[in-house]
């Protein structure tokens, strides 16, 4: 055998053993069987109210391991009946449903009745959170909020999501208002920057919201991930604390950046659709068959992006960042249609192919300055749900309850190799875990 061939089979021998052994590796962290639940020793009390961001928040500690009890009224909790178009399963709603992973459900009148206010207060000196999202100083009036209960359980992390955090004039201004997904993001002034350029027309210049409940999601994320510090405070001080979560807080740090710019320009940012004045390229462009995702924001990336598109003749007007990058919206519009006319004439799957081939000849050449134009097709959700990507990583389950039926959700957000996330039960018929809640923590 030659030396060359020689050193190929080397290398194939090589490259196939570590590729096995990455296959390994990567089918390990899609088992979460067996594996650690980090939070199964923790018991969360989610007195959420008519409010997603609270019970997303819960559902994260649910995921990995922790007992989680949703506390609603006998009629149940309003959010049970908030659904796209109206649909319900067994008169609950489809989100609703989505956010009863691994939870147990218990009827408490906690606005009107003293009994199970006292019920309560009995769970929460064994809770290590308690999550509620009652105007500032309801649950306080009622004997149960923060302040009694820490007297208590000094341990406990208590998470409190309003529009405006508990204190400050807004916040008084506005207890009364219910904490929406929509109120948030108004709040926050990112919907005035979401849309089309001002002067498209009608109705395309309207401000956007963002889509499915972003503001929730956030807020809820914000809560779980400030009341897990304040875990492991706990863990290391034995004290616990209050987490005053104001959803115009969460979702207002998504528009950190523009409020930077316009301190830096001393003027609001305008309203610049798939534009971009941070990155240039850096939007969605037309094709023959669709849309295209485009980022090539560094200048060897431009140059490269240019190369393939074949328009090389515009490089000197474009070729620094600087030039790119302006403040006046015409002259960003002008590029965005210099680099249309040439994406039209491909297809989606065209433009990607023609940037994966100049990225992989780039990699192996010194000649092309490394520029790394990145094109992705801009997808549907018909046509996302087609990739074998979700089967792959395992991203949606299928359960089967015996009040909902059978049915299909998203699952598994982030995969860990040792101590993963997982559902174990999607199940959330009112008041179902009343004698369990009271057999296990209440009756001594």
């Amino acid at each position: 055998m030659s030396p060359k061939k020689q050193k190929e089979a080397i290398y194939t021998r090589h490259g196939s053993s570590r590729l096995a052994e990455l296959a390994k590796a990567l089918a390990e962290i899609m088992n979460p069987e067996g594996k650690a639940e980090v939070m199964d020793d923790l018991l969360i009390l989610d007195a959420s109210y008519a409010n997603f961001a609270g019970i997303i928040a819960a559902s994260l500690f649910a995921e990995f391991g922790a007992e989680v009890i949703k506390i609603e009224p006998p009629e149940g909790d309003p959010a049970r009946f908030m659904t796209p178009f109206g649909v319900h399963v067994k008169g609950t709603g489809i989100p609703f449903i989505m956010e009863a992973r691994n939870k147990r459900y218990m009827t408490l009148d906690l606005k009107n009745n003293n009994q199970d206010r006292a019920i309560f207060d009995k769970l929460s000196r064994k809770a290590a959170v308690v999550i509620e999202t009652f105007p500032p100083g309801d649950m306080d009036a009622w004997g149960i909020g923060y302040r009694q209960l820490s007297e208590k359980n000094p341990s406990l992390v208590y998470i409190a999501i309003t529009p405006y955090g508990q204190y400050t004039e807004q916040a008084r201004k506005f207890a009364r208002m219910p904490d929406a997904d929509i109120t948030s993001q108004a709040g926050s002034g990112l919907p005035a920057q979401m849309g089309d350029v001002a002067d498209k027309g009608e109705p395309y210049n309207w401000p956007l919201r963002a889509g499915m409940w972003a503001g929730w999601y956030i807020s809820g994320l914000s809560a779980t991930l400030g009341a897990t510090v304040a875990l492991f405070h706990r863990q290391n001080t034995g004290k616990g604390q209050m987490v005053d979560v104001a959803t115009m807080d969460a979702y207002s740090s998504m528009v950190g950046i523009p409020a930077s710019i316009g301190c830096t320009w001393g003027k609001a940012r305008p309203r610049i659709g798939v534009l971009d004045f941070i990155l240039y390229p850096y939007g969605h462009w037309k094709c023959k068959d669709g849309y295209v995702a485009i980022a090539a924001p560094r200048d060897h990336d431009f140059r490269a992006l240019l190369k393939i598109l074949k328009l090389w003749e515009i490089e000197d007007d474009w070729r620094y960042s600087s030039d790119r990058i302006p403040d006046i919206l015409e002259q960003a519009t002008h590029l965005h249609k210099l680099i249309e006319k040439e994406t039209v004439k491909y297809t989606a799957d065209e433009l990607v192919g023609m940037a994966l081939n100049y990225s992989k000849k780039s990699a192996r050449s010194k000649w092309r300055g490394g520029g790394v134009p990145i094109v992705m097709r801009l997808m549907t959700p018909e046509t996302a749900m087609e990739n074998k990507q979700w089967h792959i990583r395992k991203t949606f389950q299928e359960f089967h309850d015996d009040a909902l039926g059978k049915f299909t959700i998203s699952a598994n957000f982030v995969k860990m190799s040792e101590s993963p996330p997982r559902v174990k039960w999607v199940s959330c018929e009112i008041g179902k875990d009343n004698e369990y809640v009271r057999d296990k923590y209440i009756k001594e």
